[in-house]
């Protein structure tokens, strides 16, 4: 008798150790769930929205000067040549992260001079946006904002051919159908590297939204332009 109740001792004892094991690795496992639920949201819970648009670079080094002066102070391409992918965070705040390629031709005045020779001229860019309804009160195809943030330019035929910048622009998203719009962007783009240039940087084009998740939010609704 005092045998079986040691053996039932050891065994209620042992029941309670599985049992307290198991809860220390749920809780565990619920904290490492916690800690991924807020990237995964992020990543899954709110829209993307990808874009194709031309573009162009005016770098003549007068950047508030011949604002429309295509001519001599314009460089762009006759086919789109910039992409973006947009991700929507909360509270009208989204990242964007594009690449643009372009070329200056011969003839055109690149930071007070008129180059003899054509140059490839490419950025990469992250932005930051903030969508103006926030404070003008929702649309159901307008969606305009406000970008800051940091880039890369390289221009092939400079003496100091890249530079990293600080951008500051407005935009905005024009929902034709649905999820489907065009997009007007304009950035000023400041050098940070002595001995390079600012330029401006304007693009239209077309924008797509992927709507995911419950938890997506005003822009990740179809969009019209009536209700």
């Amino acid at each position: 008798m005092k045998n079986f109740k040691l053996f039932l001792l050891g065994f209620f004892a042992l029941i309670l150790c599985g049992k307290i094991d198991a809860q220390i690795k749920t809780k565990t496992e619920n904290k490492s769930s916690a800690k991924k639920s807020g990237f995964q949201k992020f990543m899954s819970e709110t829209p993307w929205t990808f874009g194709i648009s031309g573009h162009v670079v005016d770098d003549d080094g007068k950047p508030f000067q011949n604002l429309f002066n295509p001519s001599t102070a314009w460089n762009f391409l006759y086919y789109p040549s910039r992409l973006t992918i947009d991700k929507y965070y909360k509270d009208g705040f989204s990242f964007q992260l594009e690449f643009a390629y372009n070329q200056f031709t011969s003839g055109k005045s690149i930071n007070n001079e008129v180059i003899k020779t054509n140059w490839a001229f490419f950025s990469s860019d992250l932005n930051a946006k903030f969508d103006l309804n926030e404070l003008m009160g929702p649309t159901n195809w307008f969606d305009p904002y406000v970008a800051l943030g940091m880039g890369f330019t390289s221009r092939s035929g400079a003496s100091n051919p890249s530079t990293i910048t600080s951008n500051m622009g407005l935009g905005a998203n024009f929902w034709i159908y649905e999820n489907l719009g065009f997009s007007l962007q304009t950035m000023a783009k400041f050098s940070m590297i002595e001995g390079t240039s600012n330029y401006l940087h304007h693009s239209v084009g077309l924008v797509y939204k992927i709507k995911s998740g419950p938890g997506c939010g005003r822009l990740g609704k179809l969009n019209r332009f009536s209700n």
